[in-house]
């Protein structure tokens, strides 16, 4: 597997060097803003990246002193940002002065989160920053609020007017892509179309090409069903989709395996025998990505036309606002998306 990733300047003064990162605040009732303070103010951030939160400052005040998080909650572009406590923040008054109930859905904070997430889209479209991070949201606060809303993903597509897009995993040694996302399983079978499956393929290959420098990468791709169809005795997707697709590319110079039973392909995986897996659905890239690297899974938007990661977890109401919210997810979210920023430079 390559392990090639490109070099980046650890000169925290010269901030003017590093990648310009606007973070989102996600859902306020959830353990986003816990979150998205730690992770900026950490060294192992602050030395990859000149980070922007997007969200409402009082809030992030009151919890920068609940959690003794010793940050400087500061309006954005007003004094120097390259003091390691400053948290320059892009204020959107969007959750009214008395705030949200920690801890519970509510249409309030649904509101809110997409107010956050919108501006941040505007300050991307007007060159103010160069990727993006965002902090979990509560689907159902958002539709509650009166918008339909399935997720990341599918709002940033259709804020961008962008046609392709993949969901895309990394966690250690795993780089996973899916088909389909987030429909109910009995539907998979439906939506697994040769446009499908082939869009997918592609977006991973050139991820990996540009931002993970595999110069030729080496994909796996899972089977539907139970050892992938067993010729036809356990399902004909991988006969009828999977396989003609995969034989296309193969004649394109890909390398390619596959479809494989997943139970064994991500024995192999996580023995570093490939550089990216093409999953099927929603579970089969997610359950061993979480077995494995919990800690540390990153959620990447393909296809857009700016670099979009974050954290793999949602709100976790259940422990918002007890101080115990992990940010490695975040913290590794906001430093991989500056990898992917300065590898995009070094590409032009």
């Amino acid at each position: 597997m390559s392990k090639s990733s490109p070099k980046l300047k650890q000169n925290v003064r010269g901030r003017r060097d590093l990648p310009r990162i606007v973070v989102t605040m996600g859902d306020p009732a959830g353990i986003g803003p816990e979150i998205v303070l730690r992770a900026i103010v950490s060294e192992p951030v602050r030395s990859m990246a000149s980070c922007r939160v997007v969200g409402d400052l009082p809030w992030l005040e009151r919890w920068n002193h609940r959690l003794r998080a010793g940050a400087r909650i500061v309006p954005a572009g007003v004094v120097d940002e390259s003091s390691p406590e400053v948290v320059p923040v892009h204020h959107v008054p969007a959750l009214g002065a008395r705030g949200v109930a920690v801890g519970r859905v509510s249409a309030a904070a649904g509101r809110a989160a997409l107010a956050y997430l919108d501006a941040a889209l505007g300050l991307l479209r007007d060159g103010d920053a160069d990727a993006l991070v965002t902090a979990p949201v509560s689907k159902e606060a958002v539709v509650r609020a009166g918008v339909r809303f399935v997720g990341h993903t599918e709002h940033l597509a259709e804020a961008t007017n962008t046609k392709r897009v993949a969901m895309m995993f990394v966690g250690g040694l795993f780089r996973l892509v899916l088909v389909t996302r987030h429909v109910p399983l009995a539907e998979v079978s439906q939506q697994l179309t040769p446009r499908r499956l082939r869009d997918a393929a592609e977006l991973l290959a050139q991820a990996l090409v540009r931002y993970f420098g595999c110069r030729r990468p080496r994909i796996a791709v899972c089977g539907l069903n139970p050892h992938a169809g067993e010729a036809g005795a356990m399902g004909h997707e991988e006969q009828r989709v999977i396989e003609p697709v995969l034989r296309r590319l193969r004649a394109q110079g890909w390398r390619l395996e596959g479809p494989m039973a997943s139970d064994a392909l991500f024995y192999n995986a996580y023995r570093g025998e490939y550089d990216g897996i093409v999953c099927m659905y929603h579970d089969q890239a997610l359950i061993p990505l979480k077995m494995a690297f919990r800690d540390i899974g990153i959620n990447v938007t393909l296809g857009l036309p700016f670099v979009r990661t974050s954290p793999d977890h949602g709100t976790a109401f259940d422990i918002a606002g007890k101080g115990v919210a992990d940010p490695l997810s975040m913290m590794e979210a906001i430093r991989l998306a500056a990898r992917m920023v300065v590898a995009t430079r070094g590409a032009r």
